[in-house]
């Protein structure tokens, strides 16, 4: 009796370690990770529409300048990505990406996203603090997704 419940811990402790190891080499998971780590930026919204997420990350440039003139002088600092995953979690890589940015005094700024980091993305002028109104539409072959949101600068 004692043998046999050796053997089926020996079992049972074989077959934990086993299904870890499956599940850390899974290939899906090794995609998630990398892409979480390629990401540029904050992340300040995550909104889904027609089977799409659409991710968006937001870095003051400024902060990584050590001269306050270079600060001082930068006309746009702020960056601006979206990343569109698809339903199966796959990066869009093809697609047309606009911004318009609009502060609390009604100054619109409009920018294409350019493709970088498996993202589309923009400088902005966005030093003024205050509410922002950030629109983005994305053209994916015949698929049109629009999407507006706040977001404030303190």
């Amino acid at each position: 009796m004692k043998n046999l419940i050796k053997l089926i811990m020996s079992v049972l402790i074989f077959s934990v370690f086993y299904t870890g190891f499956v599940f850390a080499a899974s290939s899906d998971m090794k995609a998630h990770s990398m892409m979480e780590s390629n990401k540029i930026g904050e992340l300040i919204r995550e909104s889904a529409m027609d089977g799409y997420i659409l991710s968006y990350h937001f870095m003051d440039l400024r902060v990584k300048k050590t001269n306050v003139q270079d600060k001082t002088a930068m006309d746009k600092p702020h960056h601006l990505m979206v990343y569109i995953t698809d339903k199966n979690n796959k990066p869009v890589l093809k697609a047309n990406v606009g911004f318009m940015i609009k502060n609390a005094q009604g100054i619109t700024q409009k920018a294409m996203g350019m493709f970088m980091s498996e993202g589309f993305g923009t400088t902005a002028d966005m030093k003024q603090k205050g509410v922002y109104t950030i629109a983005s539409k994305a053209i994916l072959g015949d698929k049109k997704l629009i999407d507006k949101f706040e977001y404030e600068i303190r």
